[in-house]
């Protein structure tokens, strides 16, 4: 989509079905849609305290840290049209 290094965090909580669904589809558009990414999985099982700092209160959640601005997408990534706009704008 863009030339852009997009910085991505995934927040989950374990291996449930809505956080597997979420992985895989956030890696799935990531590696059909854009060129260029870093992609994070954060499981706040094991690191609770890097919810706070990224202002997530549910999970799944995805943060869009690069390019500014910060944005945040919630569920199980499953709207691709969701996903595109929070993530290319």
């Amino acid at each position: 989509m863009d030339q852009a290094r997009y910085g991505l965090t995934l927040f989950i909580t374990g291996l449930t079905p809505r956080s597997v669904r979420a992985v895989a589809n956030t890696r799935a558009f990531c590696e059909s849609e854009l060129d260029s990414y870093d992609l994070e999985i954060v499981d706040l099982y094991e690191h609770p305290e890097r919810a706070q700092p990224a202002n997530v209160v549910v999970s799944p959640t995805l943060v869009r840290y690069r390019p500014i601005p910060v944005r945040l997408l919630f569920g199980d990534m499953s709207n691709q049209q969701q996903l595109a706009s929070l993530i290319v704008e």
